[in-house]
Protein backbone atom coordinates (compact mmCIF):
# COMPACT_ATOMS: atom_id res chain seq x y z
CA UNK A 1 0.00 0.00 0.00
CA UNK A 2 2.81 2.37 0.16
CA UNK A 3 4.83 1.79 -3.31
CA UNK A 4 3.08 4.49 -5.34
CA UNK A 5 3.50 7.59 -2.66
CA UNK A 6 6.89 6.47 -0.61
CA UNK A 7 8.42 5.21 -3.48
CA UNK A 8 8.21 8.22 -5.71
CA UNK A 9 11.88 9.60 -5.93
CA UNK A 10 14.67 12.43 -5.55
CA UNK A 11 17.96 13.06 -6.12
CA UNK A 12 19.49 13.51 -2.62
CA UNK A 13 22.85 15.04 -3.44
CA UNK A 14 21.31 17.90 -6.04
CA UNK A 15 19.54 19.45 -2.66
CA UNK A 16 21.15 19.36 0.23
CA UNK A 17 22.53 22.98 1.00
CA UNK A 18 26.22 23.91 0.49
CA UNK A 19 25.30 25.12 4.18
CA UNK A 20 26.35 21.81 5.77
CA UNK A 21 29.46 21.55 4.23
CA UNK A 22 29.76 25.28 4.87
CA UNK A 23 27.93 25.77 8.70
CA UNK A 24 26.98 28.89 10.03
CA UNK A 25 28.77 29.87 13.16
CA UNK A 26 26.08 28.25 15.56
CA UNK A 27 26.62 28.18 19.74
CA UNK A 28 25.81 24.36 20.47
CA UNK A 29 24.49 25.54 24.07
CA UNK A 30 21.78 27.90 22.26
CA UNK A 31 18.90 26.45 23.59
CA UNK A 32 19.97 27.87 26.95
CA UNK A 33 17.91 31.10 27.20
CA UNK A 34 19.09 34.05 29.20
CA UNK A 35 15.68 36.12 29.26
CA UNK A 36 13.17 34.89 32.36
CA UNK A 37 10.46 35.57 29.51
CA UNK A 38 10.49 32.25 27.73
CA UNK A 39 10.99 29.34 30.02
CA UNK A 40 10.28 26.72 27.28
CA UNK A 41 7.48 23.93 27.37
CA UNK A 42 8.05 20.21 27.48
CA UNK A 43 6.63 18.70 24.67
CA UNK A 44 4.81 15.29 25.88
CA UNK A 45 2.81 12.75 23.56
CA UNK A 46 -0.52 13.20 25.34
CA UNK A 47 -2.66 9.67 26.57
CA UNK A 48 -4.56 8.12 24.28
CA UNK A 49 -7.83 8.54 23.98
CA UNK A 50 -10.43 5.90 24.74
CA UNK A 51 -13.56 6.93 22.75
CA UNK A 52 -12.40 6.34 18.98
CA UNK A 53 -16.12 4.84 17.68
CA UNK A 54 -18.34 7.01 15.54
CA UNK A 55 -19.19 10.71 17.68
CA UNK A 56 -21.60 13.89 16.16
CA UNK A 57 -19.65 16.47 15.72
CA UNK A 58 -19.57 19.39 17.15
CA UNK A 59 -20.76 18.83 19.99
CA UNK A 60 -22.59 21.31 22.80
CA UNK A 61 -19.05 22.45 24.44
CA UNK A 62 -17.72 23.32 20.58
CA UNK A 63 -20.03 25.89 18.88
CA UNK A 64 -19.31 27.86 15.87
CA UNK A 65 -17.75 31.17 16.52
CA UNK A 66 -16.20 33.29 13.61
CA UNK A 67 -12.58 33.99 13.75
CA UNK A 68 -12.17 37.50 15.35
CA UNK A 69 -9.71 39.78 13.95
CA UNK A 70 -6.35 38.52 16.08
CA UNK A 71 -7.24 34.28 15.30
CA UNK A 72 -4.82 33.06 12.80
CA UNK A 73 -6.55 30.99 9.88
CA UNK A 74 -4.48 29.34 7.28
CA UNK A 75 -4.66 27.24 4.02
CA UNK A 76 -5.82 24.08 5.92
CA UNK A 77 -9.65 23.89 6.16
CA UNK A 78 -9.34 20.90 8.78
CA UNK A 79 -7.26 23.17 11.39
CA UNK A 80 -9.74 26.26 10.68
CA UNK A 81 -12.81 24.49 11.36
CA UNK A 82 -11.34 22.94 14.02
CA UNK A 83 -10.19 26.47 15.83
CA UNK A 84 -13.38 27.66 14.61
CA UNK A 85 -14.94 25.53 16.87
CA UNK A 86 -12.99 25.40 19.49
CA UNK A 87 -11.48 21.65 19.48
CA UNK A 88 -8.16 23.31 19.35
CA UNK A 89 -7.25 27.02 20.38
CA UNK A 90 -9.57 29.86 18.64
CA UNK A 91 -6.75 31.69 18.33
CA UNK A 92 -5.57 29.82 15.91
CA UNK A 93 -2.14 29.73 18.26
CA UNK A 94 -1.84 25.75 19.54
CA UNK A 95 1.23 23.41 20.49
CA UNK A 96 1.62 20.03 19.27
CA UNK A 97 -0.46 18.13 22.16
CA UNK A 98 -3.43 20.41 21.27
CA UNK A 99 -3.38 19.37 17.54
CA UNK A 100 -3.24 16.24 18.55
CA UNK A 101 -6.08 16.40 21.11
CA UNK A 102 -8.67 18.93 18.49
CA UNK A 103 -7.37 16.38 15.29
CA UNK A 104 -8.50 13.11 17.47
CA UNK A 105 -11.94 14.43 19.03
CA UNK A 106 -13.09 16.94 15.87
CA UNK A 107 -12.00 14.01 13.15
CA UNK A 108 -11.06 10.46 14.67
CA UNK A 109 -7.28 11.01 13.38
CA UNK A 110 -4.89 8.21 14.89
CA UNK A 111 -2.05 9.02 16.60
CA UNK A 112 0.70 8.53 14.00
CA UNK A 113 -1.13 10.36 11.12
CA UNK A 114 -1.85 13.21 13.44
CA UNK A 115 1.88 13.13 15.58
CA UNK A 116 3.62 13.08 11.96
CA UNK A 117 1.51 16.03 10.55
CA UNK A 118 1.76 18.39 14.25
CA UNK A 119 4.86 17.40 14.42
CA UNK A 120 6.47 18.10 10.83
CA UNK A 121 4.59 21.56 11.02
CA UNK A 122 6.01 22.15 14.12
CA UNK A 123 9.78 21.42 13.44
CA UNK A 124 9.00 23.29 9.88
CA UNK A 125 6.83 26.29 10.96
CA UNK A 126 6.60 26.45 14.71
CA UNK A 127 8.34 27.25 17.86
CA UNK A 128 9.61 23.57 18.82
CA UNK A 129 11.21 25.76 22.40
CA UNK A 130 7.95 27.17 23.56
CA UNK A 131 5.42 24.40 21.96
CA UNK A 132 3.68 27.22 19.98
CA UNK A 133 2.61 27.17 15.96
CA UNK A 134 0.05 29.52 14.06
CA UNK A 135 -2.24 27.54 11.86
CA UNK A 136 -2.20 30.90 9.91
CA UNK A 137 0.72 33.20 9.61
CA UNK A 138 3.72 34.55 11.67
CA UNK A 139 2.14 36.12 15.01
CA UNK A 140 4.02 38.27 17.67
CA UNK A 141 2.35 35.00 20.29
CA UNK A 142 4.96 32.69 18.61
CA UNK A 143 8.39 33.72 19.40
CA UNK A 144 11.89 33.40 17.47
CA UNK A 145 13.35 30.44 18.08
CA UNK A 146 16.48 30.45 20.36
CA UNK A 147 19.22 31.40 19.17
CA UNK A 148 18.39 32.30 15.47
CA UNK A 149 18.44 29.02 15.25
CA UNK A 150 16.09 29.51 11.70
CA UNK A 151 17.06 32.55 11.39
CA UNK A 152 16.48 35.96 13.16
CA UNK A 153 12.57 36.34 12.45
CA UNK A 154 9.60 34.37 14.43
CA UNK A 155 7.98 31.25 12.58
CA UNK A 156 6.48 31.68 9.55
CA UNK A 157 3.61 29.32 10.70
CA UNK A 158 1.98 27.50 8.04
CA UNK A 159 0.88 29.30 5.35
CA UNK A 160 4.73 30.23 4.87
CA UNK A 161 5.09 28.99 1.73
CA UNK A 162 8.32 26.05 1.08
CA UNK A 163 8.55 23.69 3.77
CA UNK A 164 5.02 22.81 4.88
CA UNK A 165 2.48 24.66 2.44
CA UNK A 166 2.81 23.70 -1.25
CA UNK A 167 1.86 23.96 -5.36
CA UNK A 168 -0.62 21.84 -6.45
CA UNK A 169 -3.25 22.69 -3.67
CA UNK A 170 -7.27 22.09 -4.38
CA UNK A 171 -8.28 25.23 -3.34
CA UNK A 172 -5.07 27.65 -3.16
CA UNK A 173 -2.82 28.40 -5.62
CA UNK A 174 0.66 28.09 -6.52
CA UNK A 175 2.51 30.57 -3.99
CA UNK A 176 4.24 32.11 -7.33
CA UNK A 177 0.51 32.54 -9.01
CA UNK A 178 -1.46 34.11 -6.59
CA UNK A 179 -2.65 33.65 -2.96
CA UNK A 180 -1.46 30.24 -1.48
CA UNK A 181 -2.96 31.31 1.82
CA UNK A 182 -6.71 31.73 1.43
CA UNK A 183 -10.08 29.97 0.14
CA UNK A 184 -10.10 30.56 -3.98
CA UNK A 185 -14.33 30.01 -4.48
CA UNK A 186 -12.58 29.51 -8.56
CA UNK A 187 -10.60 26.53 -8.12
CA UNK A 188 -13.78 25.18 -5.32
CA UNK A 189 -16.51 25.90 -8.48
CA UNK A 190 -13.60 23.43 -10.72
CA UNK A 191 -13.52 21.43 -7.89
CA UNK A 192 -17.81 21.12 -8.18
CA UNK A 193 -17.57 20.56 -11.62
CA UNK A 194 -15.27 17.11 -11.40
CA UNK A 195 -18.14 16.26 -8.91
CA UNK A 196 -20.53 16.71 -11.30
CA UNK A 197 -19.40 14.99 -14.10
CA UNK A 198 -17.85 11.87 -11.79
CA UNK A 199 -19.43 12.36 -9.16
CA UNK A 200 -21.81 9.45 -7.57
CA UNK A 201 -25.76 10.10 -7.02
CA UNK A 202 -27.40 10.06 -3.33
CA UNK A 203 -31.00 9.96 -3.06
CA UNK A 204 -30.69 13.21 -0.42
CA UNK A 205 -28.48 15.61 -2.00
CA UNK A 206 -29.14 14.32 -5.95
CA UNK A 207 -27.16 13.12 -8.42
CA UNK A 208 -23.72 13.42 -9.38
CA UNK A 209 -23.06 15.19 -5.33
CA UNK A 210 -20.67 12.95 -4.13
CA UNK A 211 -17.19 13.02 -4.08
CA UNK A 212 -15.60 9.53 -5.00
CA UNK A 213 -12.09 8.61 -5.94
CA UNK A 214 -12.34 8.92 -9.68
CA UNK A 215 -13.20 12.93 -8.62
CA UNK A 216 -10.17 12.86 -6.88
CA UNK A 217 -8.09 10.87 -9.72
CA UNK A 218 -9.41 13.67 -12.19
CA UNK A 219 -9.34 16.75 -10.29
CA UNK A 220 -5.63 16.39 -8.86
CA UNK A 221 -4.43 15.78 -12.81
CA UNK A 222 -6.08 18.52 -14.01
CA UNK A 223 -4.66 20.40 -10.89
CA UNK A 224 -1.31 19.57 -11.55
CA UNK A 225 -1.36 20.11 -15.12
CA UNK A 226 -2.99 23.58 -14.82
CA UNK A 227 -0.12 24.72 -12.43
CA UNK A 228 2.79 22.61 -14.59
CA UNK A 229 1.71 24.65 -17.54
CA UNK A 230 1.76 28.31 -15.53
CA UNK A 231 4.07 28.31 -12.74
CA UNK A 232 7.77 28.54 -13.65
CA UNK A 233 8.32 28.13 -9.80
CA UNK A 234 6.80 24.99 -9.50
CA UNK A 235 8.23 22.52 -6.68
CA UNK A 236 7.04 19.16 -6.93
CA UNK A 237 9.55 16.90 -5.50
CA UNK A 238 8.79 13.43 -3.49
CA UNK A 239 7.28 15.06 0.09
CA UNK A 240 5.18 17.45 -1.97
CA UNK A 241 3.97 14.93 -4.15
CA UNK A 242 3.20 12.56 -0.96
CA UNK A 243 1.40 15.83 0.96
CA UNK A 244 -0.46 17.03 -2.34
CA UNK A 245 -2.09 13.56 -3.06
CA UNK A 246 -2.31 13.01 1.19
CA UNK A 247 -4.34 16.32 0.90
CA UNK A 248 -6.78 14.61 -1.57
CA UNK A 249 -6.60 11.16 0.49
CA UNK A 250 -7.40 13.51 3.51
CA UNK A 251 -10.76 14.78 2.54
CA UNK A 252 -12.07 11.47 1.13
CA UNK A 253 -11.29 9.58 4.27
CA UNK A 254 -11.91 12.18 6.99
CA UNK A 255 -14.75 15.17 5.45
CA UNK A 256 -17.04 12.18 5.08
CA UNK A 257 -19.62 11.84 7.03
CA UNK A 258 -19.21 8.94 8.88
CA UNK A 259 -22.82 6.89 9.30
CA UNK A 260 -22.61 6.57 5.65
CA UNK A 261 -18.58 7.01 4.70
CA UNK A 262 -20.11 9.50 2.01
CA UNK A 263 -18.83 12.83 1.19
CA UNK A 264 -21.76 14.85 0.34
CA UNK A 265 -21.17 18.59 -1.80
CA UNK A 266 -23.19 20.00 1.06
CA UNK A 267 -20.76 18.58 3.74
CA UNK A 268 -17.52 19.57 1.42
CA UNK A 269 -18.59 23.44 0.73
CA UNK A 270 -19.24 23.38 4.54
CA UNK A 271 -15.78 22.69 5.85
CA UNK A 272 -14.31 23.91 2.23
CA UNK A 273 -16.04 27.49 2.13
CA UNK A 274 -17.62 28.50 5.75
CA UNK A 275 -14.97 25.93 7.65
CA UNK A 276 -17.54 24.53 9.93
CA UNK A 277 -19.08 20.97 10.24
CA UNK A 278 -22.30 20.55 8.57
CA UNK A 279 -25.25 19.72 10.35
CA UNK A 280 -25.71 16.00 11.54
CA UNK A 281 -22.09 15.51 10.60
CA UNK A 282 -20.28 12.58 12.41
CA UNK A 283 -16.46 11.69 12.35
CA UNK A 284 -14.80 8.64 11.61
CA UNK A 285 -16.36 5.48 13.15
CA UNK A 286 -12.83 4.10 13.40
CA UNK A 287 -9.57 5.88 13.45
CA UNK A 288 -7.77 7.14 10.33
CA UNK A 289 -3.66 6.18 10.29
CA UNK A 290 -1.12 6.77 8.67
CA UNK A 291 -1.53 3.43 6.33
CA UNK A 292 -4.97 4.29 5.00
CA UNK A 293 -3.98 7.91 4.31
CA UNK A 294 -0.86 6.68 1.89
CA UNK A 295 -3.31 3.83 1.19
CA UNK A 296 -5.66 6.22 -0.38
CA UNK A 297 -3.72 8.55 -2.01
CA UNK A 298 -1.82 6.11 -3.86
CA UNK A 299 -4.93 5.07 -5.59
CA UNK A 300 -5.47 8.61 -6.43
CA UNK A 301 -2.11 9.18 -7.91
CA UNK A 302 -2.44 5.66 -9.75
CA UNK A 303 -4.50 6.91 -12.31
CA UNK A 304 -2.32 9.68 -13.59
CA UNK A 305 1.22 8.97 -11.99
CA UNK A 306 3.73 12.07 -11.45
CA UNK A 307 7.19 11.50 -11.35
CA UNK A 308 9.01 14.52 -8.65
CA UNK A 309 10.42 16.98 -10.57
CA UNK A 310 10.27 20.81 -11.28
CA UNK A 311 9.72 23.24 -13.49
CA UNK A 312 12.15 25.21 -15.40
CA UNK A 313 11.87 28.51 -15.83
CA UNK A 314 10.41 28.11 -19.36
CA UNK A 315 7.77 26.01 -17.91
CA UNK A 316 9.99 22.42 -18.96
CA UNK A 317 8.89 19.84 -16.12
CA UNK A 318 12.42 18.19 -15.06
CA UNK A 319 11.41 14.93 -13.77
CA UNK A 320 14.29 14.17 -10.79
CA UNK A 321 16.66 11.25 -10.81
CA UNK A 322 15.93 8.01 -9.06
CA UNK A 323 15.97 8.17 -5.00
CA UNK A 324 18.48 5.81 -3.91
CA UNK A 325 18.37 7.45 -0.05
CA UNK A 326 17.76 5.78 3.04
CA UNK A 327 14.11 4.90 4.17
CA UNK A 328 11.62 6.53 1.52
CA UNK A 329 11.75 9.51 -0.54
CA UNK A 330 9.11 11.16 0.91
CA UNK A 331 10.45 11.68 4.26
CA UNK A 332 14.35 12.00 3.41
CA UNK A 333 12.52 15.07 1.39
CA UNK A 334 10.36 16.60 4.07
CA UNK A 335 12.67 15.62 7.26
CA UNK A 336 16.01 15.40 6.11
CA UNK A 337 16.36 18.49 3.14
CA UNK A 338 13.74 20.27 4.18
CA UNK A 339 13.93 21.18 8.24
CA UNK A 340 17.11 23.28 8.98
CA UNK A 341 20.42 21.64 9.49
CA UNK A 342 20.54 23.63 12.98
CA UNK A 343 18.28 20.90 14.28
CA UNK A 344 21.38 18.45 13.78
CA UNK A 345 23.77 21.00 15.61
CA UNK A 346 21.19 21.56 18.64
CA UNK A 347 20.83 17.63 19.54
CA UNK A 348 24.06 16.89 18.70
CA UNK A 349 25.61 19.40 21.41
CA UNK A 350 23.18 20.24 23.63
CA UNK A 351 20.92 18.37 26.80
CA UNK A 352 18.56 21.00 27.15
CA UNK A 353 14.98 21.24 26.71
CA UNK A 354 15.10 22.55 23.34
CA UNK A 355 16.71 19.60 22.18
CA UNK A 356 14.36 17.34 23.84
CA UNK A 357 11.61 18.98 22.29
CA UNK A 358 13.38 18.65 18.60
CA UNK A 359 14.15 15.36 19.15
CA UNK A 360 10.69 13.96 20.69
CA UNK A 361 9.48 15.88 17.27
CA UNK A 362 11.69 13.76 15.12
CA UNK A 363 11.14 10.81 16.14
CA UNK A 364 7.70 11.06 15.75
CA UNK A 365 7.89 12.22 12.32
CA UNK A 366 10.07 9.31 11.37
CA UNK A 367 8.09 7.00 13.44
CA UNK A 368 4.90 7.67 10.93
CA UNK A 369 7.12 6.79 7.94
CA UNK A 370 8.38 3.82 9.80
CA UNK A 371 12.15 4.85 9.65
CA UNK A 372 14.80 5.81 11.98
CA UNK A 373 15.73 9.04 12.37
CA UNK A 374 18.25 10.96 9.83
CA UNK A 375 19.58 14.25 10.97
CA UNK A 376 18.04 17.47 9.33
CA UNK A 377 20.01 18.90 6.83
CA UNK A 378 18.38 21.88 5.20
CA UNK A 379 18.81 25.17 4.22
CA UNK A 380 18.55 27.71 7.35
CA UNK A 381 15.83 30.67 7.25
CA UNK A 382 13.64 29.37 4.33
Amino acid sequence: MYTVIQNVFLCASSFISSSVLCPLNVDPTFDIIPSSLFAGHKIVLPRLPVDTGLKKIPDAAHPFKAPGPTDQRGPCPALNTLANHGYIPRTGIASFEQILNGTGEGFNMARDLAGFLAGFAMLARGNAFEDLLSIGGEDHRVPPLPGQIDGPGRPGGIAKHGRFEGDVSMTRQDAALGDDRHFQDSLFDQFLAYIGHFGDNSPVTGNYSLVNLKVMQEFKWERFLDDQSRDPKLSFHAGRIGSSYNEAAFILKFFANGTDETLSIPSLGSIFRNQTFAPNWWRRASPGDVALILATASDVLSAHPVQPGQNAPNLTYITDPPYVGPCNAAYFYLAVLNLPYTYTTLINHSTGLFAENVKTLLGVVAGAFNCTVIPPAGPVGT
